[in-house]
């Protein structure tokens, strides 16, 4: 009978044991840019959260003139900063329409007056101007006057309506 041949194991283990200097420069160098894109999706994040409060707000203020102009009484807007919330809100006699809750982390940093109502002709009770907040990002929304026109701006970038 013929002996059958013996097969080693091999140490799966190298013998001097541990990665190379290079393994760890690649996976560090991968962990980094895997991180680098991860921050930059979290800031489009609440660049998002931020304009889409902004455009809410201008709706709704839009929504409230087109009331005012359709019903033939006024129609606004209240702010509570505290809350981070406004009601669109109508006269004669007062009501609630409806009220909004901005997104977490939006801020309401600051307002030129606790209310703005429509005339029935479209146009403001006086100049208005709300600031929205979400970390280091501002908006500014106005209503003008003459006209009633509402503009969004946006601080760090530029106007868009």
């Amino acid at each position: 009978m013929v002996p059958s041949p013996r097969f080693e194991e091999k140490p799966a283990i190298k013998p001097h044991g541990g990665v190379t200097l290079l393994e760890l420069a690649v996976v560090m160098a991968i962990i980094a840019i895997l991180s680098a894109g991860l921050l930059a999706g979290f800031a489009q994040i609440n660049r998002r959260t931020l304009n889409n409060a902004s455009l809410q707000l201008q709706a709704d203020l839009r929504y409230a003139q087109r009331r005012a102009i359709i019903e033939g009484r006024q129609f606004g807007i209240v702010f509570e900063p505290p809350n981070n919330r406004y009601r669109i809100v109508s006269s004669r006699p007062e009501r609630t329409v409806r009220t909004v809750q901005l997104a977490n982390g939006v801020t309401i940093t600051d307002v030129s007056a606790q209310r703005v109502m429509f005339h029935p002709h479209g146009t403001p009770t006086a100049g208005f101007r709300v600031i929205l907040r979400q970390g280091t990002d501002t908006q500014r929304i106005t209503v003008t006057v003459s006209g009633g026109r509402i503009h969004v701006f946006d601080i760090n970038l530029h106007e868009y309506e």
